[in-house]
């Protein structure tokens, strides 16, 4: 079954019948936060996949997957409950690749959403910081104060200003327009690039804005794997660290005018 617009198709995969139920959405970014925090719950909590987005406004090309076989580029849903609510995750290997195609994902997914019982929305992202992180802060924003002080009491400090660029600061800004309810957590993090460009994923900052959401849901959830997975990123990012200043310092060391004894 197919929910479309002009450029934007929802196609439900499985049947279901959610009571209201509470969104959490995470697209790619930077350090991939709110994509790898939405992809470690699905899988923790093995929510069952409901639906795929799939767009004209996603990037013009096509993902070979290990078995050879092709596939679009999309976004996913993903329906969970527990005896006390409903969830409904958001991700995907993709955003919109210009911003009236950003609006137009993000409204039809809030249809689909609003039509099957949407009650209120977080959304995960990235505070990027050029500062050195022990432990990144999780910073919050929301469509209305009093929903941040739940989260200010778990250490979570309130922006007052700044943008949060993409769907996933702009899922938070269209609820407010619908007047639904909305948070968006934001990881710190230094945003490591490789040489080529590519972001290397945050673990760490992923495990702070997964802590602090599970909590204020009641979820349990299993941090052990993603304990793991920063550690080792750690060590990574350490390594690139040492080769970065050893690349600098010789750098340096090259411009240096010659001293000559005559």
């Amino acid at each position: 079954m197919f929910q479309e617009t002009m450029n934007v198709d929802i196609k439900t995969l499985k049947d279901f019948t959610p009571r209201e139920f509470i969104l959490i959405s995470g697209l790619p970014g930077i350090a991939y936060i709110g994509k790898l925090s939405v992809e470690y719950l699905v899988q923790q909590l093995k929510a069952q996949k409901i639906a795929d987005v799939y767009s004209k406004y996603f990037p013009p090309y096509t993902l070979i997957k290990k078995d050879g076989v092709v596939e679009l580029l999309k976004n996913e849903l993903f329906h969970y409950k527990n005896s006390k609510s409903d969830f409904m995750f958001l991700s995907g290997n993709a955003q919109a690749f210009s911003p009236e195609g950003q609006f137009e994902v993000i409204d039809t997914i809030l249809n689909w959403c609003v039509t099957n019982g949407l009650k209120k929305i977080y959304s995960i992202a990235a505070y990027a910081t050029d500062k050195t992180i022990n432990i990144p802060t999780v910073y919050g924003t929301s469509t209305n104060s009093k929903l941040l002080e739940e989260f200010k009491k778990l250490g979570v400090v309130p922006l007052n200003e700044g943008v949060i660029v993409g769907e996933n600061g702009l899922i938070i800004g269209m609820a407010k327009k619908r007047n639904i309810q909305a948070v968006c957590l934001l990881g710190e993090t230094r945003g490591y690039q490789t040489p080529t460009g590519q972001y290397l994923i945050d673990a760490k900052a992923t495990k702070e804005v997964i802590s602090v959401l599970v909590k204020v849901l009641n979820l349990e959830v299993n941090m052990d794997p993603l304990d793991k997975q920063a550690k080792d990123m750690d060590e990574i990012i350490t390594k690139m660290t040492e080769v970065e200043q050893q690349i600098q310092k010789q750098m340096t060391q090259s411009t240096k005018k010659p001293s000559y004894v005559t």
